[in-house]
C-alpha cells in the first residue's frame, strides 16, 4: 500500500512493479469516436441553468413514452378487465397484481422489484412509493375497482423510477427528477380540510410525469383523477 509522505521510499518497489512492466493488450472496441464521445458525455452530463421554477407547472399532455411498448401485456391486463376480475380470490387479485408490478418494473429497468404492501385508508389515498424501503402501497380499496388499481400502480411503479434515476443522474430529465424529489411538493391541508396548494402539488415534474405514465394503461375509457 502507498501512503502520501512515502513515495521516494517506494519507489524502487515500484518501478519492479509487474503491473508496469505488463504491455497492456490492444484490441478494437468497434466504437467509433462519435458514439464515444456521446457515451461519456452523458456519463459526464450536468445540466445549466436548472431551478426549482423548472420543476412547476407540466401537464400529462406533454410527456410522451414512445419507447414504452405493453402490447405484450395485453393478456396479463384483460385480467384487469372488470367482468373477469369480480370472478377472481382475494389472493389470485394480489397474485394478480404483482404479476403487473414485476413486468412493469422490468420494463422500466428497476434494479429491484418493489415489495407490495396493501393499507386501509380513506378511497383518495390510493398508493404510495416509499423509496427508503423500496416498498409499494396500495389501498386495499383498489382491488375492487381494478382499472384504477393498474392505473395506481403504473404511477407509483414511474415514481420508483424517477428515485432511481435520481441517484444517478444522466441527462436532463435525471437532473428534473433529482430536484423535485429533493424538493417535492406535498399537498397541504387547511383546517377545514381543504387541500391547498392543489396545483403545486400535482403539476410538479415527477407527478405530472407519473401521471402521464399511468395513462398509458386507460382501459375501457378509465380516468385517473
Amino acid at each position: 500500500m502507498f501512503k502520501f509522505g512515502e513515495i521516494s521510499s517506494n519507489t524502487s518497489e515500484l518501478n519492479k512493479s509487474d503491473v508496469l512492466n505488463k504491455e497492456i493488450p490492444r484490441f478494437d472496441s468497434g466504437i467509433s469516436v462519435e458514439d464515444a464521445k456521446t457515451f461519456w458525455d452523458k456519463m459526464f452530463y450536468e445540466p445549466k441553468d436548472i431551478s426549482i421554477i423548472d420543476i412547476l407547472d407540466h401537464y400529462e399532455d406533454e410527456f410522451t413514452f414512445d419507447d414504452f411498448d405493453i402490447t405484450d401485456m395485453n393478456e396479463l391486463l384483460d385480467n384487469f378487465d372488470s367482468d373477469t376480475w369480480n370472478e377472481f380470490t382475494t389472493d389470485e387479485k394480489i397474485d394478480l397484481v404483482k404479476k403487473l408490478v414485476d413486468i412493469i418494473s422490468e420494463k422500466l429497468g428497476l434494479v429491484s422489484v418493489p415489495e407490495v404492501l396493501y393499507y386501509e385508508d380513506d378511497p383518495g389515498n390510493r398508493g404510495v412509493y416509499y423509496d427508503s424501503f423500496n416498498v409499494l402501497g396500495l389501498n386495499e380499496c383498489l382491488l375492487d375497482d381494478p382499472q384504477q388499481l393498474v392505473k395506481t400502480t403504473a404511477h407509483e411503479l414511474r415514481h420508483a423510477y424517477q428515485h432511481l434515476r435520481a441517484e444517478s443522474p444522466q441527462n436532463y430529465e435525471d437532473f428534473l427528477y433529482r430536484i423535485n424529489l429533493a424538493n417535492y411538493i406535498s399537498p397541504m391541508f387547511n383546517d377545514d380540510g381543504e387541500c391547498i396548494l392543489y396545483t403545486d402539488y400535482a403539476c410538479q415534474f415527477v407527478e405530472a410525469e407519473a401521471r402521464a405514465f399511468s395513462n398509458l394503461f386507460n382501459r375501457e375509457g378509465a380516468i385517473m383523477t
